[in-house]
């Protein structure tokens, strides 16, 4: 976990805000916490974009959850010479215990205005499983497994046909996670069975899945289709995927899911070619 904080590689990190209205791009690259994001004067700020791109609308908060590997834009406003530190807040679960800074926001004396957060983003409205959607399940259990199996490069867990928008559920039994899939976007569908916060309505990649809890995805695949070259899925804690707590998916023409190889020769070049797909 760690109790030095860097932001783009720097210790006490601070910048220099010129506008009224500042736009940061954020990213979780911590291998283990979960960052809940605000300021220490709790000022409001704008959520515009989440993993995978804007959302439709831009939603109010004081407080955002990152887990590893997560994404988000945020638009926050600042007043003239004044000085204001994001940092993260302590919260419940065990990746995310301590209150720390991040961030140093410092406004010049005079800073020239900015335009409002429009209304409408523009941004992907969330995915609509079709009413057949096929359903999968996968198990988050300890920190080296996925349904019982550790990651085996040899090994292809799931066949999904191109272009499909597919119900992932997962189910953990144990302590947090952050769940990511490669090479798709996905919506989440609720949490535990219960509604989500409108700021999880964004187009995603990575989830964040708290201890004995499940969350259902509607997840879309790709139309590129490879059988020999697969992608990953796999929680995104560093100590949890070094572990073996991955696995593999190919995607390929629909209708021959029932066909294809569940085993890869490495000796080929299907991983080689999958390494800079991430």
């Amino acid at each position: 976990m760690g109790e030095r904080m860097l932001v783009n590689g720097t210790l006490d990190a601070f910048v220099d805000v010129t506008t009224r209205r500042v736009r940061l791009r954020l990213l979780n690259a911590s291998n283990a916490r979960l960052y809940n994001v605000c300021f220490a004067d709790a000022r409001p700020f704008a959520l515009v974009a989440a993993d995978q791109g804007l959302l439709p609308a831009p939603v109010d908060l004081t407080r955002l959850a990152l887990g590893p590997a997560e994404r988000a834009e945020i638009v926050v406003e600042c007043a003239p010479g004044e000085r204001v530190v994001m940092g993260t807040a302590s919260g419940p679960e065990t990746i995310d215990e301590g209150d720390f800074a991040l961030l140093e926001l410092r406004a010049a004396a005079s800073l020239r205005d900015s335009p409002a957060v429009p209304a409408d983003l523009g941004g992907a409205g969330p995915l609509a499983p079709p009413a057949q959607a096929r359903a999968r399940t996968f198990r988050l259990q300890g920190h080296d497994a996925i349904n019982d199996r550790g990651m085996d490069m040899t090994r292809i867990d799931e066949v999904v046909p191109a272009g499909a928008v597919e119900i992932w559920e997962l189910e953990n039994n144990v302590y947090s996670h952050n769940f990511h899939i490669h090479g798709v976007d996905f919506s989440i569908l609720d949490r535990d069975g219960r509604p989500l916060h409108a700021w999880e309505t964004g187009r995603k990649d990575t989830v964040h899945v708290p201890e004995k809890s499940r969350v259902r995805l509607a997840v879309r695949f790709p139309q590129f289709t490879d059988p020999s070259s697969p992608y990953m899925y796999h929680c995104h804690i560093l100590r949890h995927e070094d572990a073996g707590m991955m696995g593999q998916f190919v995607v390929v023409e629909p209708g021959a899911e029932s066909s294809v190889s569940h085993t890869l020769d490495t000796r080929g070049g299907a991983h080689a070619a999958h390494s800079g797909r991430h």
